[in-house]
């Protein structure tokens, strides 16, 4: 069954009334004759009598039928299931005409309605997400990008209006984009972000979890309510999302295809979750399936999302059952996310607000009263955001299709053209008009936007980085026009490789990529951080510094960029320098708890101690459940003063405070350790790893605790050992000689021979380094080059303790007892 959206004329109104119905009845007469009297009136100017008597005909409609429904909307107090799809293209789903079969999701669709045309509002997941829950566009809720924008308490969401009704209200999210800080709790009893389940896929990129643990959360809820009680329940899964890793067998299912993998994981998940009683049956909820937003796979040159705003990554799935409602029904008019809370509203029998920009879709509703003609809005601020790039705006009215950028318009006709490919506007430049002005006005309507801006710390604006979401600094200011992102695609590209080299710790490749953009883009604000980081990485620290001071150019009042020039300084010794740099970042943002942290440790570096536990205790005072100012308190303050014990429940607290903040979990098993619990260690290690699989920090801990045991756990130890030296930015010489080590445990004497041998034929420099490969020198028969190591670091260092106690080992070696 075809269901048209409203149409323009009598026809198409009686056309929609008629189908939806599927047979002609005294309600859908009733629909039939009240939209056609309302059109009548509309035009009785031509034809006043006409138009008198359907008007007279309607309101005896109304007397004869006053105690029936008005339409054939089934509506109840039902339950509602809301999932929200991350990532997930419609054309590549089953339903939609796509290749990947998703047997739960075409189930909904035969068993409902599929909405053919559905559109986002952004290609951005909380600006999508927020608009769903509240019925507004983005310059209506002032949430324009994710991670530097948060819902404000002011606007009202679908959860807040459910359990206002008495529903028991539940949501489940799979990645930190959407964690409780950034507002989309409002309304719910229970807002699970918990991801520990979940992992990082690569280093610093948001945590998820996957569709799995995420749909066993929601069913342990389930178990929870009462028979009777009615639930709104919300899972928003993650699983589509860059980059693709689907578990097995969908990997091997789709070989080549691992985005096709991840649609076909997540609908098995989905299938689990609708075996559920409570989700099933006469008696079942309002079920609804929307996207957030696609992913364009290369359309327009785009890899991922959220820089352009094609219908790659605007159109969206929208599927929609209730009990006695139509099945097999395929709504075709155009809808938007705007339009999901009053639909859902509609079914529940409850008013929507009458100032919301969206309507009614649900199929013969008397409520639904959209225009055909109606405009659907869109945009994208990412890149303005990230690169200072033209922020993009779209409206779609019927065919046409329009998208406005700081330095122009862009027309197309999506009839003949639905890929957006040729631009229209000179052959139709009385359309381009119309809709430019249009644009114009609802932005004018608008008051310019809102944009709900909060404060970021360095962890978490590091990751929305590294997806791309946002630069480190303020809105960059360019010296000309603002680019269009149309023309920067190739940058962008360039920007998310050198990203995943990074992430693979390919660091030179990633420095090159990163100035090949910055050749392209000079005033490209992320791709200098992003080269300054890669570079202090691998030890450049005099070429990041530079890198740092260039970017800190482009924004000088950025307190992040303060910070990230600090951290490079005080790495190169210029300890003084780096304080006044996180000084001057306090005093631009004074609640910046990375520069708190910083802080303390170079007052430490500097040998005043006081200050630092001084500066600790204020940063504790303010944000008392910081983890990652636990865990400094808790390293730099109670370990060291013998207070074991309080530090031990410091490093615990910061672990259950952010299960993947890894310097917790590797301190608090350090210290557990020392204080011989060596297998809850272990344990601490190993979830950690689970959680963090390409930290080598971890690894390296892990690695080195296995090893220390030895035994068969000499094999362990090897592998982690080697897994950290792969992820190190820099070859660490600690870890050549523990993974020696742990070969010579397990009698692999060339292996470890071969270890030996490779670290001391290195270039190092530093004490550290110098006085480890001493050891590599004399493990491999040359005592006397170990010598001179251990000589010329002592020589700088006369107190350095590691040099003195190899020096005694060396000297023993060449039989030189008195030295």
């Amino acid at each position: 069954m075809e269901i048209p959206g409203d149409g323009g004329t009598i026809l198409g109104r009686f056309h929609r009334s008629a189908v939806a119905r599927v047979t002609w009845g005294e309600d859908s007469l009733w629909s039939f004759v009240a939209r056609f009297g309302s059109t009548m009136a509309f035009s009785s100017r031509r034809l006043p009598a006409l138009g008198l008597i359907i008007a007279g005909l309607s309101l005896a409609a109304v007397a004869l039928v006053v105690d029936r429904p008005r339409d054939g909307v089934d509506r109840a107090e039902r339950s509602v299931l809301l999932m929200t799809l991350d990532t997930t293209r419609a054309d590549r789903l089953g339903p939609y005409g796509g290749e990947v079969p998703v047997p739960a999701l075409s189930e909904i669709a035969r068993t409902g309605v599929l909405y053919e045309q559905a559109y986002a509002v952004a290609p951005i997941t909380m600006v999508a997400h927020t608009s769903l829950f509240t019925g507004l566009w983005p310059p209506q809720t002032g949430v324009r990008n994710n991670g530097i924008h948060a819902a404000g308490e002011d606007l009202v969401t679908l959860a807040e209006r459910l359990r206002d009704e008495g529903y028991r209200t539940g949501a489940f999210v799979s990645a930190a984009v959407l964690e409780k800080r950034y507002g989309l709790d409002q309304g719910f009893d229970t807002y699970d972000d918990d991801l520990s389940s979940g992992l990082r896929r690569v280093p610093r990129m948001v945590p998820d979890r996957p569709a799995g643990a995420t749909v066993d959360a929601a069913l342990a809820w389930l178990e929870e309510l009462a028979d009777d009680e009615r639930f709104f329940l919300w899972i928003h899964f993650y699983d589509p999302h860059a980059p693709y890793l689907p578990p097995s067998p969908h990997r091997e299912a789709w070989p080549g295809r691992p985005y096709d993998g991840e649609l076909a994981y997540l609908d098995a998940e989905i299938g689990r979750l609708l075996e559920h009683p409570r989700l099933t049956g006469e008696d079942g909820p309002i079920t609804a399936v929307i996207g957030d937003h696609g992913e364009s796979l290369g359309e327009h040159g785009e890899q991922t999302h959220a820089l352009l705003v094609h219908d790659a990554t605007l159109h969206v799935p929208f599927m929609l059952r209730w009990p006695g409602g139509p099945e097999g029904a395929r709504f075709q008019g155009p809808v938007s996310q705007v339009d999901l809370l009053p639909t859902l509203l509609d079914l529940l029998d409850l008013t929507a607000p009458g100032d919301l920009p969206g309507d009614s879709v649900v199929p013969g509703s008397r409520r639904a009263t959209r225009d055909a003609r109606r405009a659907l809005y869109a945009e994208t601020y990412l890149p303005h955001y990230t690169y200072g790039w033209s922020k993009l705006r779209s409206l779609r009215r019927g065919p046409l299709k329009l998208i406005a950028a700081d330095g122009g318009e862009e027309l197309f006709d999506l009839r003949s053209d639905p890929r957006e490919l040729s631009n229209v506007g000179d052959q139709q430049p009385g359309a381009r008009h119309d809709l430019g002005r249009d644009l114009g006005e609802l932005m004018d309507s608008f008051g310019g936007g809102r944009e709900s801006a909060q404060e970021l710390d360095a962890e978490s604006a590091a990751e929305l980085r590294s997806l791309g979401y946002l630069a480190a600094g303020a809105l960059p200011e360019r010296s000309g026009p603002a680019p269009h992102p149309r023309d920067m695609i190739d940058v962008h590209t360039g920007l998310e490789r050198a990203r995943q080299l990074q992430g693979d710790a390919l660091y030179d490749l990633a420095s090159a990529e990163l100035r090949r953009v910055l050749e392209r883009d000079p005033e490209n604000l992320a791709a200098r951080i992003d080269l300054a980081e890669n570079l202090a990485s691998q030890g450049e620290l005099d070429a990041a510094s530079e890198q740092a001071e260039k970017a800190l150019a482009l924004d000088p009042s950025s307190a992040r960029l303060h910070l990230q020039l600090a951290s490079i300084e005080g790495r190169r010794g210029r300890l003084a320098d780096a304080l006044a740099l996180v000084d001057r970042a306090l005093e631009l943002s004074p609640g910046q708890v990375e520069g708190h942290l910083q802080r303390a440790l170079l007052l430490r570096g500097l040998g005043r101690g006081e200050a630092m536990v001084t500066s600790l205790e204020a940063s504790l005072t303010a944000h008392p459940d910081h983890p990652r100012l636990l865990t400094s308190w808790a390293v730099l303050v109670l370990a060291p003063s013998g207070r074991v014990d309080d530090a031990e429940e410091a490093l615990r607290a910061a672990c259950r405070l952010d299960p993947f903040l890894a310097p917790a979990h590797r301190r608090l098993a350090e210290l557990l350790t020392r204080s011989g619990r060596v297998e809850e260690a272990l344990e601490i290690y190993r979830a950690a790893v689970r959680r963090r699989p390409q930290d080598a920090g971890l690894h390296a801990g892990l690695g080195g605790a296995l090893a220390r045991r030895g035994g068969s756990d000499s094999r362990d130890a090897e592998r982690h050992l080697r897994e950290a030296i792969r992820l190190s930015a820099r070859p660490r010489s600690d870890l050549f000689l523990q993974l020696a080590a742990a070969l010579e445990a397990r009698d692999a004497t060339e292996e470890s021979a071969a270890v030996y041998r490779r670290l001391a034929d290195r270039e190092v420099v530093g004490p550290r380094e110098l006085s480890n490969r001493a050891v590599a020198l004399l493990r491999s028969g040359r005592p006397e080059l170990a010598r001179r190591d251990l000589e010329a670091v002592l020589a700088e260092h006369p107190r350095h303790a590691d040099a003195l106690a190899n020096l005694a080992a060396v000297t023993a070696e060449l039989g030189d007892w008195s030295a």
